[in-house]
């Protein structure tokens, strides 16, 4: 059986200008800025659909999809190991 892979997707510039707000809540922070790390994507379509686990203000986990545009796509890495991603902290 394949270990499942993670993505690491960043965004360009206009994307964070312009979704930065509506994303706090999903965002992580690497040697390189912010990033969204996620546990599935799909590019297909008329939007970029990412699979992200991400914590309430409450300290609550809950699991999203989040649909963007693919112009706000600069980026995305994928490892079977988040520690292969190298913009991923440790």
């Amino acid at each position: 059986m394949e270990t499942p892979r993670i993505f690491g997707v960043l965004l360009t510039d206009e994307g964070w200008a312009d979704l930065d707000e509506a994303l706090k809540l999903y965002v992580s922070e690497g040697p390189i800025g912010k990033y969204l790390y996620c546990s599935n994507i799909s590019p297909d379509g008329n939007y970029f659909s990412m699979e992200i686990t991400a914590t309430n203000p409450d300290g609550s986990i809950f699991d999203a999809e989040i649909s963007i545009p693919h112009r706000y796509v600069k980026i995305v890495v994928a490892a079977k190991h988040d520690k292969s991603i190298g913009f991923l902290s440790d």
